[in-house]
C-alpha cells in the first residue's frame, strides 16, 4: 500500500511539474507580446470611450504578432491590404531559449515526462490562439510551438542519458567519419553566419539614414510606440540575416514579384513602410559582384584549416566524404532557414517575400563543398607525400633552403 502511494505521489509530482513547465515555457512569451501590443495601442489612442474596445483588439492583435513566430500570420479586415505571414524568427529563437531554459530546469527523467510537457505546451498554445482573431490564420502557431518543445525536450532527454536507448545505439553504429563532418558543417556554419553579418554590418552603415527616416515616419514621436517599433523590427532581424546569406551566396533573394537583390543584380520595386528594409541595396556591385561569393568558399577553407587536424586522422576518401557530408548538412540547414524567412508582407506581389530557396541550395552546396574538399585534400599528409614524389624538388617547399646546406657539405667533403 505504502509503495504504491508512493508511486501515486511521484507521478503526480512529475506530472504536475511537467504541466507548469510546458505553460510556463509558452505563457511567458505570449504574454510579453500581447502586454506590449496593448501597451503600444493605448499610447497610439486618444483615451476615448472606445478604449476598452481597442484594448481587445490589441489583445487580439497582441496574440496574431505571437503566432508570427510559429507559422502563423496577421489577416487584415481589408482584402486589399492582404496578410502578413513574415515569420518574426527573433521570437523563435526566443521561444526556443526560453523552453530550453525550462525544460533544464525541470530534468526530465523519463520520455513520459517530456512527452508530458509537450503537451502542455500544446494546450497552452491553444489556449492562446483562442484569444487571438477569428478564423484559422493564429492556428499553425500550436504545431509550431509543439514541434519546438517536442525538440527542445528530445535533445535534453538524450543529452542526460535519460532518452531512447535504440537512437543511442544507432549513433554509436554511425561510420566514423561523421563525428569529423559534423564538426566541419558546424565549422563552416559558424563561418557563414559570421560573413552575413558583416555583411548586415555593411548594410547598417549604408542605409542607416533611409531607415531613420522610415522608423521617425511610423514612430510618430511617442516614447512607447517608438520602442514597440524596434522591438518589433528586433524580430526580424534573424530573418534580414538569413537574407543577407542569400545575397552574398549570389542567389539574392526577393521583396516583391519581379524584385531581384543579388550582388550583381538590383531590380526593385516599391516596398511597404518597415524601417530594415531601408536597409536594401540600392544598386548592384558591378563586377565585384561576380567574385563576391567566392569569399563563401574561402571562409570554408579557413573553416577545413582549424579542423585539418581532425582531417588528417582519416584516409583521403574519408576525409573527402566527410567533406561532402558537412556540405549537404549546411546545404539543407541555409535551405530550411531560407524556408523560414519567406513570408508575404501584403497583397499581390507582396506575397513573394524571401530569399530564391533552390538557387540558394544548389550555391551552398557548390560554394562550402568546394571550399571544405579542397582543404581535405590539399592539407591532407598522403597529398604532401604524393607532391613531393610527383613533382619535381625544385618547386617544392624547403628546396632553396636545402641547396645551400646540401653545397655545403659537398665542399667539406672535397676538402676531406
Amino acid at each position: 500500500m505504502r509503495l504504491e502511494r508512493s508511486r501515486v505521489t511521484r507521478l503526480t509530482s512529475w506530472v504536475l511539474w511537467s504541466l507548469r513547465v510546458g505553460i510556463e515555457s509558452v505563457g511567458l512569451i505570449w504574454l510579453m507580446v500581447v502586454l506590449l501590443t496593448v501597451a503600444v495601442s493605448m499610447a497610439a489612442s486618444s483615451f476615448n470611450a472606445a478604449a476598452a474596445l481597442s484594448a481587445g483588439e490589441a489583445l487580439r492583435a497582441g496574440t496574431a504578432l505571437w503566432s508570427l513566430g510559429f507559422g502563423g500570420m496577421v489577416a487584415s479586415s481589408s482584402a486589399d491590404q492582404g496578410t502578413l505571414s513574415l515569420p518574426l524568427l527573433g521570437l523563435t529563437l526566443a521561444q526556443a531559449g526560453w523552453t530550453w531554459n525550462c525544460v533544464r530546469r525541470a530534468r526530465p527523467s523519463r520520455p513520459a515526462a517530456g512527452a508530458a510537457i509537450v503537451t502542455a505546451s500544446a494546450a497552452a498554445a491553444i489556449l492562446a490562439c483562442l484569444t487571438g482573431p477569428t478564423g484559422p490564420e493564429t492556428w499553425p502557431a500550436v504545431v509550431g510551438i509543439t514541434a519546438i518543445t517536442g525538440a527542445v525536450v528530445a535533445v535534453q532527454l538524450q543529452r542526460s542519458g535519460n532518452g531512447w536507448p535504440t537512437l543511442n545505439r544507432w549513433w554509436d553504429r554511425r561510420p566514423h567519419w561523421v563525428g569529423p563532418a559534423l564538426s566541419l558543417a558546424y565549422g563552416a556554419a559558424r563561418a557563414l553566419a559570421l560573413l552575413s553579418l558583416l555583411v548586415v554590418v555593411a548594410a547598417v552603415f549604408t542605409g542607416a539614414g533611409r531607415v531613420s527616416v522610415l522608423h521617425d515616419a511610423l514612430a510618430g514621436g511617442g516614447f512607447i510606440t517608438m520602442t514597440g517599433l524596434v522591438l518589433l523590427q528586433l524580430g526580424w532581424v534573424p530573418t534580414l540575416l538569413i537574407w543577407a546569406c542569400s545575397w552574398l551566396i549570389g542567389a539574392g533573394f526577393s521583396v516583391g514579384t519581379g524584385t531581384v537583390f543579388a550582388p550583381d543584380r538590383v531590380v526593385a520595386g516599391p516596398v511597404p513602410t518597415l524601417p530594415l528594409l531601408g536597409l536594401l541595396p540600392t544598386a548592384p556591385l558591378s563586377t565585384v559582384g561576380l567574385w563576391l561569393p567566392l569569399v563563401v568558399t574561402a571562409g570554408a577553407m579557413v573553416a577545413a584549416w582549424r579542423r585539418r587536424a581532425v582531417l588528417n586522422a582519416l584516409r583521403v576518401r574519408y576525409a573527402v566524404s566527410a567533406a561532402g557530408l558537412a556540405a549537404l548538412l549546411v546545404a539543407g540547414g541555409v535551405g530550411l532557414l531560407c524556408l523560414a524567412a519567406s513570408g508575404a508582407v501584403g497583397p499581390g506581389r507582396m506575397t513573394d517575400v524571401g530569399p530564391q530557396v533552390l538557387y540558394t541550395v544548389i550555391l551552398v552546396l557548390v560554394e562550402v563543398g568546394v571550399g571544405l574538399a579542397a582543404m581535405a585534400v590539399l592539407a591532407h599528409p598522403y597529398t604532401r607525400t604524393w607532391a613531393r614524389g610527383a613533382l619535381p624538388g625544385s618547386i617544392l617547399p624547403g628546396s632553396r633552403s636545402q641547396e645551400p646546406a646540401a653545397a655545403e657539405r659537398s665542399d667539406e667533403e672535397d676538402e676531406v
